[in-house]
C-alpha cells in the first residue's frame, strides 16, 4: 500500500456502520462495501447530501469464480442534471447495474 492508505475491516451488523461512514466522509476516501445504507440512521444526514455521497464514493464488490471484482463509481453524476445552457440530461437506463452504460435523453429548449 501506499503513503497514507489505509484498509479497515469493519465488523458486519449495525454496531460498525457509524464509524465506517464517519471516518469515510472525514478521510475523504472510497468505501468498499454492497451495503445499500437504506436504513434511519443515514437518513439523519439529509436528503442530498448522503446520496451524492454515496455516489461518487461507494464502490462495489462481487465474488464469483474467477475471483473478486470491484466496482468503481462512475466517474460522472448519474441523477438528471441540468447543464448551464438550460437543456436537461436525463438518464433512461435504471437499478443498480452500475456496470451497464447509461443512455440518456437530452432535452434542450429551441431558441425563437
Amino acid at each position: 500500500m501506499g503513503e497514507g492508505r489505509r484498509v479497515m475491516q469493519i465488523a458486519e451488523g449495525g454496531r460498525g456502520r457509524g464509524y465506517w461512514l464517519y471516518a469515510a466522509v472525514s478521510c475523504r476516501c472510497l468505501l468498499v462495501t454492497n451495503d445499500e445504507m437504506r436504513d434511519h440512521l443515514f437518513q439523519l444526514l439529509g436528503t442530498s447530501f448522503f446520496p451524492r455521497w454515496k455516489e461518487k464514493h461507494q464502490v462495489r464488490l462481487s465474488v464469483s469464480r474467477s475471483g473478486i471484482a470491484l466496482h468503481m463509481p462512475p466517474p460522472y453524476s448519474i441523477v438528471i442534471q441540468e447543464s448551464e445552457n438550460g437543456g436537461w440530461h436525463v438518464p433512461t437506463t435504471t437499478g443498480d447495474d452500475l456496470e451497464t452504460p447509461r443512455q440518456w435523453l437530452c432535452a434542450t429548449r429551441s431558441v425563437k
